[in-house]
C-alpha cells in the first residue's frame, strides 16, 4: 500500500500488532518448507522476528549493524559497519565534508572492536553470527527509515554466501523501497511511504526497549538459533 499520511496518523498500535500484520503477508508455506533464517537487524524489530519465529516454527538471529559519524557531528551517520566488518559508506557525504576514508575505516574499525564485540559478548555470549551460506534469509525490521542498516546487513549476508535474501518490514520509504527492490529477491511490507517522516511516527506506541528486555527475550526464546546451538553443545 502506498500511502502518504498525516502526522496524526498510526499505522499500528505497536510492535505486536505489526508483526501480526507482516505475518499476514508473509509467503508462510515456502517460508517453513524452505527453512528461512531470520534476521532481526535492530533491538526494535527482536520482538517481531520473535514472533514470527514462533509462529512459523523457524529460527532467528540478530544482526548487529552500527552507525559511523562525521567528525564532530554525532547526528551525521556517513557510515554503517557490521559485524562481519563490512562498511556501506555514504559516498556523498563524505565527499561533500571533504572526509578522508582513512578516518571512515578507522572509525569502523573503533566502532567494531569497542561497540560490536560488546554486542556481542552482551546479547549473543560472543557467539557468531549464525551460519547464512547456501540458506534463505529474511531480514527484518520495525520499519526502514533510510535504508543504511539494510544496504549494510545485505551486504553482510551476500559476502557470507546467502543463497537468497528477503527484506520485510511494516512500513518503509517509497524511495528505499524502489532503490532496495532491486538488490533483494523480494520485499515484503504492509506499507510505503511517501514523504516518509521517522518510523516512531507510524507506531502509536513504540517502547524504547532497553537492554534487559531483549536479552529476556533472545534468552528466553526456544527460536533464537545462537542459544540453542551453543545449549545443545553444552555452553
Amino acid at each position: 500500500m502506498l500511502a502518504n499520511l498525516d502526522f496524526d496518523t498510526y499505522l499500528f498500535k505497536d510492535r505486536e500488532e505489526a508483526g501480526i500484520k507482516l505475518l499476514e503477508i508473509l509467503p508462510k508455506d515456502m517460508i517453513q518448507r524452505e527453512d528461512w533464517l531470520i534476521l532481526a537487524m535492530s533491538y526494535g524489530s527482536v520482538p517481531i522476528a520473535e514472533m514470527i519465529a514462533e509462529k512459523l516454527n523457524i529460527d532467528y538471529d540478530l544482526i548487529f549493524v552500527k552507525p559511523i559519524f562525521a567528525p564532530n557531528n554525532d547526528e551525521c551517520q556517513i557510515a554503517m559497519v557490521s559485524e562481519s566488518e563490512e562498511i556501506v559508506i555514504h559516498h556523498n557525504l563524505v565527499d561533500s565534508f571533504e572526509i578522508s576514508l582513512d578516518y571512515v575505516y578507522a572509525e569502523a574499525k573503533r566502532k567494531y572492536q569497542g561497540t560490536i564485540l560488546d554486542c556481542l559478548y552482551k546479547y549473543r555470549r560472543s557467539l557468531p553470527l549464525s551460519d547464512v551460506k547456501d540458506r534463505n534469509v529474511l531480514l527484518i525490521d520495525e520499519g526502514v527509515e533510510t535504508g543504511f542498516s539494510t544496504a549494510c546487513a545485505l551486504k553482510s549476508v551476500i559476502m557470507l554466501g546467502v543463497k537468497k535474501v528477503s527484506l520485510a518490514t511494516p512500513v518503509i520509504a517509497d524511495d528505499l523501497y524502489c532503490n532496495l527492490d532491486v538488490k533483494v529477491d523480494k520485499i515484503y511490507t504492509n506499507n510505503r511511504i511517501k514523504d516518509f517522516i521517522e518510523v516512531k511516527y507510524y507506531y502509536e506506541f513504540l517502547e524504547d526497549l532497553k537492554s534487559k528486555k531483549v536479552k529476556k527475550i533472545l534468552e528466553e526464546s526456544s527460536k533464537f538459533l545462537p542459544f540453542k546451538r551453543s545449549n545443545k553443545n553444552g555452553l
